[in-house]
């Protein structure tokens, strides 16, 4: 090889780059190289996509309407009046497009004294009033829907207790251990003046959506529970409900 086709060689390399093996004369147009980067990225983003699928958050309660079967009308013949809650479940799915999801079932979870209590979905619809009594409008059973990547949606859930399949369970067990009477309900509130929710949310073949509020009950809603039967209380998400308590005045000793 002449020494000028050795320089030429040099002066090649010199003006080239080497990138992922492939080596890229620096005379290239720049734009081509920008729109090179710019579909790998695509490519990269639409298999991260692909991979990552429907991201479905659940949103906190903002109210939680605390009732009876009875005072709703729902109770069966010889049953004791049981504690009913209705909550708005509101959802958004953050997947990219064609990557929707199936809420499979929606429970509602929270301690009542050294009691873990799960409730189950039993309708969807909406909540309302007729003069002093709360009211629940159902759109029918509940069961599995859709929701569309990049979409929300809402709806209100009346919730029930169900009864434990203790068969599937190792240790000692109740089958009515979510069953919780009204007037029991009543005395523990009076007591506690709060209540902490968890709103939970199967989705299909995806992990569960989950939500976390907190219940503070005043003196004076303790008596619209104990007189009306029934309270729409507000439901502070766990950050929010830390604020609150600590923007609530101190007492000082003298």
């Amino acid at each position: 090889m002449s020494k000028s086709d050795e320089d030429s060689k040099i002066l090649s390399e010199e003006l080239s780059w080497r990138f992922l093996g492939l080596r890229i004369a620096r005379k290239t147009e720049i734009l081509a190289l920008a729109a090179f980067f710019l579909s790998v990225s695509g490519l990269l983003w639409q298999i991260l996509n692909y991979v990552r699928g429907p991201v479905v958050r659940l949103f906190p309660s903002d109210q939680i309407i605390i009732t009876s079967s009875g005072k709703l009308g729902k109770n069966y013949a010889g049953q004791p009046d049981l504690l009913a809650l209705i909550a708005t479940f509101a959802y958004v799915n953050e997947g990219d497009v064609g990557h929707n999801a199936v809420v499979r079932r929606e429970y509602i979870k929270f301690e009542f004294g050294d009691r873990k209590i799960e409730h189950r979905w039993y309708l969807t619809g909406s909540s309302d009033f007729e003069g002093s009594n709360p009211t629940f409008k159902p759109e029918g059973e509940a069961r599995p829907f859709p929701v569309t990547a990049g979409s929300a949606v809402s709806h209100d859930t009346l919730f029930a207790a169900w009864e434990i399949d203790c068969e599937q369970v190792t240790r000692d067990c109740n089958p009515a251990e979510n069953f919780v009477v009204w007037d029991d309900f009543v005395k523990t509130i009076k007591l506690t003046k709060e209540i902490k929710i968890k709103t939970v949310a199967l989705i299909y073949s995806k992990p569960p959506a989950e939500a976390t509020c907190e219940i503070r009950l005043r003196d004076w809603e303790i008596s619209i529970i104990e007189m009306e039967g029934w309270l729409a209380a507000a439901c502070a998400a766990d950050a929010d409900a830390r604020l609150q308590r600590s923007a609530r005045p101190q007492k000082h000793s003298s």
